[in-house]
């Protein structure tokens, strides 16, 4: 059978539709013409499909799919849609959901593999390619995991996770089923290597724990993933019904769908019908609790009702698209992590999940904001908001998806046109603290080496900064001021309340105080804060130098290398576009005349520094 790489499926598929909307053109006016020529089109396309649909994936140790409408659970895989969906098919084609798992090769591998050493704690890892295949050389994974003398074993990199910012590689490990992390991580948009230990925030002292695909990535990077995990002998016979996050993860199992539509009478039937087709999920007709638990099966922070049933089927049985969350997993939050009787045990404290006031500080997990937020909880029916509100699937620049008609302030401004009218953000109309995502989703969660816009909308509160860490909008702009400023102003504006500041922190720029003195997960956000567009346009150019540079030397990797991102980002926007701090506050900077750090107020804010173990459970 031909094996088809995704541009050959998204090239039929456009090939298709050009020959259908041909076919409709010239035939204008001859209804059982049209009809005929579109069967045979119809038929030639399904059974092009067929043809394309890659085998049975055969590499050593990786999870098997078994797509067909012979599946137990109904799906069929994302090559059956094409015949009639070319067009989806395609868009979906070029979304990073599709390559979030993927058999490794050299095709999907985006890492050199010419077989440069990597060091490693003075050990080489390499990458080398065999035919299409990709080997690596590295310390025997198991034997590391155990704690043992690790030898350097050759073996065949089976999976690859992530193709967008990070890409993870997996090897085979003694057990049957099971697969393993090399130990090296590829950042696509750098074009660079990094230990696996320093592309996480971990503290400096601690170990990676331990990952296995079956159980860590499945329910999330593939369709209807079954771990199928023996207990006894500790193996995994997983299966997936595709590998990726493919149509039927939004839109349900497609066997049903499939085998109604074969007829094409009845296909051509529906397109010309208002009526929604039983057979399939429609994301966008479901309720607003619906819709948004079809993204929240992945980007939320949950556990299983059924943990002993997980471990054999996965959600394959409890959840499809279309149902709600509830039955299959409990929604994790605070808590639900203090300890009571029945709580889920996972391995991470709620610090590594949550910020003190409940707020979701992990990317990737925008769920677990969206339902805390006003705009969900307190609204309804069309002006109840979803993750449909901002995002589609198949439009819009894949990177974030955002639907082309809500890139700006217009997935809110349908509901709060007022406010915008009012001048409420006080902000100079088209800059960037005028945009309602500015103020009120700041880049509070972290993920990937970056800080990502939290999803729990709420509005900028110096107080619950004071209180807990957590930065506020108005000083991931305006770093080079209080916490005292930005309360003041909050104030005056709002009726915000004024918190009480020791103090250092009265006295120290927030995005100084914070990037010495506040905990790790901070401290990146700042870093990552300290190069963005938005911070240069409000605080100048004039004072994130020196800050950064103490900044590069962190003891958290992870912070290290945003800072290091950070100082590239400032040394090459261009001179004419640079603005410059005009009347900087030495004092409030904490730097002497040079321009560096004043050497006592640096030792005090190294003092102050929240020293807590921080992981961030990504």
């Amino acid at each position: 059978m031909v094996q088809a790489s995704p541009g050959e499926l998204a090239l039929l598929g456009v090939i298709m539709t050009a020959a259908v909307a041909l076919v409709v053109r010239a035939t204008r006016g001859n209804r059982g013409v049209r009809l005929a020529v579109f069967v045979v089109l119809v038929l030639g396309t399904s059974g092009s499909a067929a043809l394309l649909r890659p085998e049975l994936r055969k590499a050593s140790s990786a999870p098997t799919e078994v797509p067909g409408p012979g599946t137990a659970l109904g799906y069929v895989s994302s090559a059956a849609c094409l015949g009639c969906h070319p067009g989806e098919h395609a868009s979906f084609g070029r979304t990073y959901h599709r390559t979030m798992t993927q058999v490794a090769s050299t095709a999907t591998v985006l890492a050199p593999t010419d077989g440069r050493a990597l060091d490693l704690d003075g050990r080489a890892v390499r990458f080398e390619r065999r035919g299409t295949e990709v080997w690596a050389t590295l310390p025997d994974p198991d034997a590391v995991i155990a704690g043992g003398r690790a030898d350097d074993v050759t073996r065949r990199v089976v999976l690859t996770t992530g193709s967008h910012r990070e890409q993870a590689f997996w090897v085979a490990g003694k057990r049957r089923g099971d697969l393993r992390l090399v130990p090296f991580v590829w950042l696509v948009k750098d074009e660079a290597f990094v230990p696996r230990r320093e592309a996480f925030l971990i503290p400096p002292d601690e170990p990676m724990p331990p990952v296995r695909w079956a159980s860590s990535c499945i329910a999330c990077h593939a369709v209807a993933g079954e771990p199928r995990h023996d207990l006894e002998t500790d193996t995994f016979d997983t299966r997936a019904a595709e590998l990726g996050v493919s149509c039927e993860a939004c839109h349900g199992p497609g066997a049903a769908h499939v085998e109604r539509h074969r007829d094409p009478v009845a296909r051509y039937a529906q397109r010309g019908s208002k009526r929604a087709d039983p057979t399939i999920v429609h994301p966008g007709r479901l309720s607003p609790e619906l819709s948004s638990a079809v993204c929240g099966q992945c980007h939320a922070y949950s556990f299983p009702r059924d943990e002993a049933g997980w471990w054999t089927d996965g959600y394959s049985r409890t959840f499809r698209a279309g149902q709600p969350l509830d039955p299959s997993r409990t929604l994790i939050a605070p808590e639900t992590m203090a300890g009571q009787r029945g709580a889920p045990v996972i391995d991470a404290p709620a610090t590594a999940i949550f910020w003190p006031d409940g707020a979701v500080r992990v990317g990737g997990r925008e769920y677990n904001g969206l339902v805390a937020s006003p705009c969900h909880e307190r609204g309804s029916g069309d002006r109840k908001m979803t993750c449909l509100s901002c995002h589609a699937m198949h439009r819009g620049d894949p990177a974030g998806q955002i639907a082309p008609e809500r890139t700006g302030d217009e997935g809110c401004t349908t509901c709060h046109d007022d406010a915008r009218s009012r001048g409420h953000s006080r902000h100079a109309p088209g800059s960037p603290g005028s945009a309602c995502v500015s103020c009120h989703m700041p880049k509070t969660s972290y993920a990937l080496l970056q800080a990502v816009r939290s999803h729990r909308i709420d509005s900028p509160s110096a107080a619950n900064t004071a209180t807990t860490g957590r930065p506020n909008a108005c000083n991931l702009c305006h770093l080079d001021r209080t916490l005292g400023w930005t309360a003041r102003w909050l104030s005056e504006w709002y009726g915000a309340p004024i918190p009480q500041l020791d103090d250092e922190r009265a006295r120290t720029a927030f995005g100084v105080y914070a990037g010495i003195a506040g905990d790790a997960g901070v401290r990146a956000l700042v870093a990552d804060a300290l190069g963005s567009a938005e911070s240069l346009a409000a605080s100048g150019i004039g004072f994130q130098t020196a800050l950064l540079e103490e900044m590069s030397r962190d003891p958290y990797a992870a912070v290290r290398y945003i800072a290091a991102r950070s100082l590239r980002t400032i040394a090459a926007s261009p001179a004419s576009s640079r603005p410059r701090t005009v009347g900087i506050d030495r004092a409030t900077l904490a730097l002497d005349a040079d321009g560096r750090f004043d050497p006592e107020r640096l030792r005090a804010l190294l003092a102050a520094r929240d020293e807590r173990a921080i992981t961030i459970a990504e």
